[in-house]
């Protein structure tokens, strides 16, 4: 869970990093950084929220056969 803050605070770093480090007039650069944050800040609150795991489908489950040691060593 800790990774997902963390993950949510880099993004926001990275959005605002170009205006903070002062290389916001070089425009690839900080498109690049504002884009790849806000895709991690959506990521992050995606997975926080609780929607990621709302959105995976229930594993079909086997059923399960019980054997103890006893039914076995009575049917050899």
């Amino acid at each position: 869970m800790i990774e997902n803050w963390t993950e949510l605070v880099i993004g926001i770093i990275m959005i605002i990093s170009p205006w903070v480090l002062g290389f916001s007039d070089i425009s690839l650069a900080k498109w690049c950084n504002v884009l790849i944050g806000l895709v991690l800040v959506i990521m992050a609150a995606w997975t926080i929220s609780g929607i990621a795991q709302q959105a995976q489908l229930p594993a079909a489950e086997e059923p399960k056969k019980e054997r103890s040691h006893k039914n076995n060593v009575e049917q050899k």
